[in-house]
């Protein structure tokens, strides 16, 4: 999570007066606050609107909180948004186990200290900017595969322009160079030449970086999805 960025948080709540108790919290720390009143607007929402965490009630309505961490972790598009289940105070180990099965990241267990809640909150989302910046490495380590890679193919055909060109100057200086001759030379310089554009254009279609800062005076790249 980019440092700049306010961090959004998901809450689903069934309960009006502790889904906005909990709100009060998280945007008074400067937490972007999404609210749901059930899983299955959380799970819209989620999708829609791409939270850095999702904070859930376990006992709501309908879809409830282990349900919701199940879906969330099973969709490619929300499995790596960390999920922090809110419990009862007497909530089994059997319980909590079974939410560590669905995904969960944590639990908190009401009645909880708000200065708890916080913690964990960015605990969290301490943990999902480290394994961000982990898979943006990655993209950044795969496009330097693919740039060596593309460069190697550049340097063949470019190879064969110049050698060509360099035929043709020395044999233009001789007053050798015949028509046929002049003819197959370009012939071979143009296709060299439509094979660098080719690999030109791979190389344009790569995602482009973007440049964050891990700390004063040290920088390092990641990538936007495409």
């Amino acid at each position: 999570m980019n440092r700049n960025k306010r961090a959004r948080i998901l809450v689903a709540e069934d309960n009006e007066d502790n889904r906005r108790l909990l709100s009060i919290y998280l945007s008074r720390e400067g937490y972007e606050v999404i609210e749901a009143c059930d899983g299955t607007e959380a799970m819209e929402k989620a999708l829609a609107e791409t939270p850095d965490l999702v904070l859930s009630d376990v006992q709501m309505p309908g879809l409830d909180g282990y349900s919701l961490c199940h879906q969330l972790k099973q969709n490619p598009e929300t499995e790596r948004i960390p999920v922090i289940l809110i419990t009862a105070v007497h909530t089994s180990l059997e319980d909590t186990l079974h939410g560590l099965r669905l995904g969960a990241n944590d639990f908190i267990s009401r009645p909880f200290r708000q200065s708890e809640l916080l913690a964990r909150v960015q605990t969290q989302l301490r943990i999902k900017e480290l394994q961000d910046r982990l898979v943006q490495a990655e993209r950044v380590s795969t496009v330097a595969r693919m740039a060596v890679t593309l460069a190697h193919e550049i340097s063949n055909p470019l190879s064969g322009i110049l050698g060509y060109a360099e035929v043709l100057l020395r044999e233009l200086e001789q007053d050798a160079l015949t028509s046929e001759r002049l003819r197959t030379s370009l012939e071979r310089i143009r296709e060299a030449a439509t094979q660098i554009r080719s690999v030109l254009e791979q190389l344009r279609n790569l995602p482009q970086p973007e440049v964050y800062e891990y700390a004063p005076g040290l920088e390092g790249i990641s990538l936007e999805e495409t």
